[in-house]
């Protein structure tokens, strides 16, 4: 099996420069209007025991019915298939626009977020300004949520970096994609583990992961997509 500490130095170093978008691709600025959408891939250290690692996952479903919280998921990967870049558990956690980041939900969370770093051995994230089902686990007809993080190459053009996130927003056109995002980060540089891109894809069931995985669009780009972008982490989790 592949060692997973080596996703967070695939093809580049860990932290990049803010990049120079062209209009389009660049971020947009912050929407006051919008929920807070957070996501963390993460693995636990090696020598974590089961005991710890099941206190430390039931503590963080407890945030499910905290007040302020819109939405909340935490699960394993659903897709066992060693892969150097795959993640073995997620958090997505959706905070209202009444619980902005100044929130004490906000700062609950936050604090356990920092506790759960410190039983990680890797760990990446994102933050968006994105709105998602009001909960995850009742999106109607959703059973698998994938979810990509990726930072591009300091030196990729805007042309490439252009071209490779219309073409992964056109996958989201796929007719077995139920829901599909494709944002940039709004925390990008704030630490090393955030990441710059992220995507959201929901599926009906495996077999339609499985399909768009394997969609002749989608292996049309991993060659240009690979060769732009200098970290990647994924995970599949079953809603």
């Amino acid at each position: 099996m592949p060692d997973r500490r080596d996703v967070l130095t695939l093809g580049g170093a860990a932290t990049l420069a803010a990049l120079a978008l062209p209009p389009d691709v660049r971020a947009s600025p912050a929407d006051q209007s919008l929920p807070t959408l957070q996501t963390r891939l993460f693995n636990f250290k090696d020598d974590a025991s089961a005991e710890a690692v099941a206190e430390t996952i039931s503590n963080l479903r407890a945030f499910n019915t905290l007040s302020g919280v819109d939405g909340f998921l935490i699960g394993r990967n659903l897709i066992p298939t060693p892969f150097p870049t795959r993640f073995e558990w997620i958090y997505m956690i959706q905070f209202g626009v009444s619980a902005g980041r100044d929130s004490a939900a906000y700062s609950a969370f936050q604090r356990a977020a920092d506790a759960l770093s410190s039983q990680c051995r890797n760990e990446v994230e994102c933050d968006l300004g994105a709105r998602l089902p009001a909960k995850f686990g009742d999106a109607p007809g959703v059973g698998v949520r994938h979810t990509v993080m990726f930072d591009f190459k300091a030196d990729a053009s805007p042309e490439a970096r252009e071209r490779n996130v219309a073409a992964i927003r056109g996958m989201g056109q796929l007719p077995m994609v139920q829901h599909y995002v494709v944002e940039k980060t709004t925390a990008y540089g704030a630490d090393p583990t955030q990441m710059e891109w992220q995507v959201i894809g929901d599926f009906a069931t495996v077999a339609d992961y499985h399909a768009y995985s394997n969609a002749p669009v989608h292996l049309a780009i991993r060659d240009d997509f690979t060769a732009h972008t200098s970290r990647v982490a994924f995970l599949d989790v079953a809603l």
